[in-house]
């Protein structure tokens, strides 16, 4: 058995090094753009200046036309091979069968791709040919390639003088922060970091700026796009935000306790805005949340409305961000896909930060590319305000300033010292943005490092210990488990459903048809990591996918991998379109008319899967918020909608859960509980019960015995069971038992 399977691997290797010496030669060969109608054509002078190309083809072009179709058929044949394989479950001895097959489906696809001449479509390809299509709006004018973005302050005193006073007011702000006692107020210390912040923008970016098209002459010219992207976004927010307080049904624990600590915000219990609060979120969140609640009252849509705007937004940003990557079809194609998406649907409909994590994420990489692009310091500033904001949500957006790292580290190994002379400045104007946007959490952090990694702390590989006692309990070195977090993290859209209750999908992330989309296109780039219009996708999920799967506990764990969402699609999409633009090159009867049959039904198929699987498969079986959520919630709805204040809760719930549970004293704030701990051997003590108000002796399933021993207390009390239901089967959710206190009557 174990010799055939090193022949599998044997061969599999040979046929990766055939293809990638093939796919290597044919790039010697010059591409003949393909500009028949509908085409994404490549544009008509070339933007970057490119190494002289060698005419000297491996095959001739004719064979290469003719080996492109099987190229691509076999890449498929073997992608679905491997998803096969991966449907065994994640305890199948044969994943790495499925990681080899997949591996070989993405270079021949690779190869296919190159072979066919369709080169991805790239921003410049868009504005090329934007005067005879007329698809995308007018960009700002271009500066001079030799001119540095940044001109010096020297000649500048007024900018000078507007820096100093940024200065200031951040050495103020700070000073405030430190103030022990605390601030009875926070309000001048807030003022004055929004501005810094502005005064900060009004000192490095040139003043007027540059002038914009007309907002009607743009979507005179471009209507068909905004009302396909209006449609998008408004289905985006249906879906996020339709029967919101009932879909899903439990208000997880970590929901209520969200809530609470908003309401916190406005009740004066928390004033500081810039520290951190419960689990080490920072309390900014919470002021945010706190926006909905104050407006719209202690209720369950309150809570979850603002992160359904923020996943809508998402939507958008996504679509803005591919647009200037790679063109509006791909463009669309993903806010689609990310609109419907059911991983990004729920973790928006829920009432706490992880939402924030893509949005802010997309926003950096969007305002980059646009500062890149357009040697703007405007875009520059915005970029390192958006970096330093980022801080001040959940967790996954401290990846922010590592991807933009990165970005620039990419960037000047790919365009050497021209990069650094062309946008040194900007990059300069950029960190400083992110310092003063971020200065608060980065004195924070200085101040209580404890406090502001105490979350990374519980969850990391490396700072629980977790890896060496990994290491001791399974005889395995530490490489060997490396590579296993790695393995469960990568294919959590594809093997490995979520090992937490945030989702509890039963599930991979994607359907089989996705999964195998998503890694052809993931690997298509990850190979054209030359591709700067690729790259930042591949490093945003790669990035991410490791720091917050694989070096964390129990990957895949879905709250950390919310940020994967857009870069995923993208994928999809990628590949989707890709193979659509191999068959028309090689298939001359593939008219644009043909194309949209391919592409509008498959687009459609992936969406409707997805839709249906969150709203009428997943969401019926109540796996969001575990058993105890569950619960929690019917106790707090049955606490709210049939008892009043004039009531008190005693519950019979510890160990398992207590009164305190988040969801509880959200949804039923007005009605007070205590928990009875110690289990009952005897009648219950009357002096445990509170004259003042009447009594609910609630009862978890397991504590249902002691009933008999409230019972010889009070023997003329109402009986009620309260069913539910948790992993799609109904259950005893809870009993309560009602008495009233003859002297509150």
């Amino acid at each position: 058995m174990k010799r055939s399977r090193y022949v599998l691997y044997a061969g599999i290797a040979l046929l990766t090094a055939v293809a990638l010496e093939l796919w290597q030669r044919s790039k010697r060969r010059p591409i003949t753009p393909d500009t028949r109608s509908g085409a994404l054509a490549p544009p008509a002078a070339p933007i970057e200046k490119l190494a002289p190309a060698v005419v000297s083809p491996p095959l001739p072009a004719g064979m290469q036309r003719r080996l492109t179709l099987p190229l691509l058929g076999a890449a498929l044949v073997l992608a679905l091979l491997g998803q096969a394989v991966f449907t065994e479950g994640p305890d199948s001895p044969n994943l790495s069968t499925g990681v080899a097959l997949f591996s070989i489906a993405i270079v021949l696809f690779t190869v296919a791709a190159a072979w066919a001449g369709v080169a991805v479509e790239t921003a410049e390809t868009w504005r090329a040919s934007e005067r005879h299509s007329q698809v995308e709006p007018t960009r700002e004018p271009k500066v001079d390639e030799s001119q540095p973005v940044f001109t010096s302050l020297r000649r500048q005193p007024r900018r000078i003088a507007l820096l100093g006073a940024v200065a200031l007011l951040t050495i103020i702000l700070l000073d405030l922060l430190r103030a022990d006692p605390s601030l009875p107020s926070y309000t001048l210390p807030f003022l004055l970091w929004l501005s810094a912040i502005g005064l900060y923008i009004r000192a490095v970016v040139p003043w007027p700026l540059p002038t914009r098209p007309h907002t009607g002459s743009w979507l005179k010219a471009h209507w068909p796009h905004f009302l396909i992207l209006a449609a998008i976004v408004w289905a985006a927010f249906a879906l996020r935000v339709w029967n919101i307080e009932g879909i899903p049904p439990t208000l997880g624990g970590d929901e209520g306790t969200f809530g609470l600590e908003s309401i916190r915000t406005f009740t004066g219990e928390i004033r500081n805005p810039f520290t951190t609060g419960w689990l080490s979120v920072p309390t900014m969140s919470f002021y945010f949340n706190s926006l909905t609640i104050r407006m719209l009252g202690q209720t369950v849509f309150a809570l979850r409305l603002p992160w359904a705007l923020v996943g809508t937004l998402t939507v958008v940003i996504v679509f803005q961000l591919v647009r200037r990557l790679t063109g509006a079809a791909l463009a669309l194609m993903a806010a689609a896909l990310l609109a419907t998406y059911h991983f990004h649907i729920h973790f928006s409909r829920l009432g706490v930060n992880n939402a924030a994590d893509p949005l802010l994420i997309a926003l950096v990489l969007y305002l980059l590319y646009r500062a890149y692009d357009e040697r703007s310091v405007l875009e520059w500033a915005l970029c390192g305000v958006a970096v330093g904001v980022a801080q001040y949500f959940y967790f996954g957006a401290r990846f922010a300033p590592v991807l933009v790292g990165a970005m620039i580290v990419y960037f000047v190994a790919r365009d050497g010292r021209h990069f650094l002379r062309v946008h040194g400045g900007g990059i300069v104007i950029m960190a400083g943005a992110a310092i003063v946007a971020g200065a608060p959490m980065i004195q924070f952090a200085i101040r209580y490092p404890q406090d502001y990694n105490a979350r990374v702390n519980q969850i990391s590989i490396f700072q629980t210990g977790w890896l060496q006692r990994a290491q001791e309990l399974t005889g395995q070195d530490e490489v060997s488990i490396l590579l296993d977090q790695l393995r469960r993290a990568a294919l959590a859209f594809n093997v490995y459903p979520d090992r937490t209750s945030w989702y509890g999908s039963p599930r991979p992330l994607f359907d089989n048809a996705t999964g195998v989309l998503f890694l052809l296109g993931l690997g298509y780039a990850t190979l054209r990591l030359g591709d700067r219009r690729l790259f930042p996708m591949v490093a945003w999920w790669w990035g991410a996918m490791i720091l917050g799967g694989a070096l964390t506990q129990g990957p895949p764990s879905s709250q950390r991998l919310v940020t994967l969402g857009p870069p995923a699609v993208f994928f999809v999409a990628l590949a989707l379109l890709k193979i659509g633009q191999i068959l028309r090159s090689v298939w001359d009867a593939w008219t644009p008319h043909i194309f949209a049959l391919y592409l509008i039904p498959s687009m459609l198929v992936i969406i409707i899967a997805s839709v249906q699987w969150y709203f009428v498969e997943f969401t019926p079986l109540r796996l969001y918020g575990d058993l105890n959520g569950a619960v929690a919630t019917e106790m707090a709805t049955y606490m709210r909608d049939r008892l009043s204040p004039e009531w008190r809760i005693y519950f019979f719930g510890p160990p398992r859960m207590y009164i305190a549970f988040g969801s509880i004293p959200y949804i039923a704030p007005d009605v007070q509980g205590v928990d009875i701990s110690e289990p009952l051997t005897a009648p219950l003590d009357p002096a445990i019960v509170q004259p003042d108000k009447n009594a609910a002796f609630v009862f978890l399933p397991e504590r249902l015995g002691e009933l008999e021993w409230v019972r010889k207390t009070f023997p003329n009390g109402a009986l009620e069971e309260i069913p539910s239901s948790w992993n799609g089967d109904p259950i005893q959710a809870f009993v309560v038992y009602r008495v009233q206190i003859p002297s509150t009557q």
